[in-house]
C-alpha cells in the first residue's frame, strides 16, 4: 500500500466581521456587524531571551525561550455606515433637531465672493437647513439687496454667497429667513482613542473548511487615512488596528470549526 500524505487545504478567506463593544462596566453589549471588510489580518510576534553557557570556551547558546507574545492585526472596512464612521473618528451619533422659526436679522460680516453658513454657531456648525424667504439688507437698514444680482442662496443647506460682481460692500449685513422643523444625523468626534470589546469573524469561504475566529478581548484603534475627496475610482476605506489581549483567566484567540453533519 502506498504512503498516505496530508491533503492540503487551500483557502481564499471570506467572511463577516462582528464587534461587541464593552460598556463602562466591562459588560458586552451585543455584536454589531461591521459590513464589508476586504481585509482582516492577525499578526503574531514573539520575543525570545537567549541564554549562553559560561562553563567552557566561547559561550554557546544552550537555551532560547519565548518570553513575550504580541498578537495584533488590522481591519480594513469599506462599509461607510454612520456607526462605522463614528468608530473611526472615535465619536458618537446623535440627531440634530431644528425647530420651526423666523430669523429677523442675523448679523454677518461678509467679504464679496465668499460663502457663509446661515445660523452657524460653535455648538451647531451645520447652521440652518432648508431655509426660505431669505432677505439680505444693509446693516444700517435700507432697501434689500437683489437675489441673483448681489447674492445667491443654497436653500437646502442654508448657504449664502455674496457675489463679487454685486453691490454688497465688505462689512456687516443683516439676513432674515425662515426655517422649518427638521432633523438630520450628526456624528461628533470624542476623546476615546480606542474601543474595547470582543471580535468575531465568521468564515464564509466557497471551498474548504469553515473556521470561525473569536477574540474575547481586543482594542480597536482607528488609523491611517480616510478619503473625503479623491480623483480616482477607489472606494473609501477606513482602517483599525487590532490589539488582541488575554482576558483574566481566559484565552486570547478561539478558532472553531462547524458542527459535523451526522
Amino acid at each position: 500500500m502506498a504512503n498516505i500524505y496530508e491533503k492540503s487545504q487551500y483557502i481564499i478567506p471570506r467572511g463577516r466581521v462582528f464587534f461587541d463593544v464593552l460598556d463602562a462596566a466591562d459588560q458586552l453589549t451585543g455584536e454589531r456587524h461591521l459590513g464589508n471588510c476586504p481585509t482582516v489580518t492577525l499578526n503574531i510576534a514573539t520575543e525570545k531571551a537567549p541564554h549562553y553557557s559560561a562553563e567552557a570556551g566561547p559561550g554557546v547558546k544552550d537555551a532560547n525561550r519565548v518570553v513575550r507574545i504580541d498578537r495584533t492585526g488590522k481591519i480594513t472596512c469599506d462599509n461607510m455606515s454612520a456607526d462605522n464612521r463614528a468608530m473611526f473618528i472615535s465619536g458618537e451619533k446623535s440627531t440634530v433637531t431644528q425647530a420651526t422659526g423666523n430669523v429677523a436679522a442675523e448679523e454677518i460680516t461678509v467679504t464679496p465672493g465668499r460663502f457663509y453658513q446661515l445660523g452657524r454657531t460653535d455648538a451647531n456648525p451645520a447652521g440652518a437647513r432648508k431655509v426660505s424667504d431669505v432677505v439680505v439688507t444693509p446693516d444700517a437698514g435700507g432697501e434689500p439687496y437683489e437675489l441673483g444680482v448681489d447674492y445667491t442662496v443654497d436653500a437646502a443647506l442654508g448657504r449664502l454667497q455674496i457675489l463679487a460682481s454685486g453691490s454688497i460692500p465688505p462689512g456687516k449685513i443683516k439676513v432674515a429667513y425662515a426655517k422649518p422643523s427638521t432633523t438630520w444625523l450628526r456624528i461628533k468626534s470624542g476623546d476615546k482613542a480606542e474601543l474595547r470589546g470582543a471580535l468575531r469573524v465568521l468564515s464564509n469561504v466557497a471551498e474548504g473548511e469553515q473556521i470561525d475566529t473569536y477574540c474575547p478581548l481586543v482594542t480597536l484603534a482607528p488609523t491611517g487615512d480616510m478619503s473625503l475627496i479623491t480623483s480616482d475610482d477607489a472606494y473609501v476605506q477606513m482602517e483599525f488596528d487590532i490589539e488582541v489581549l488575554t482576558p483574566p483567566n481566559g484565552v486570547a484567540i478561539f478558532e472553531d470549526g462547524r458542527p459535523i453533519e451526522i
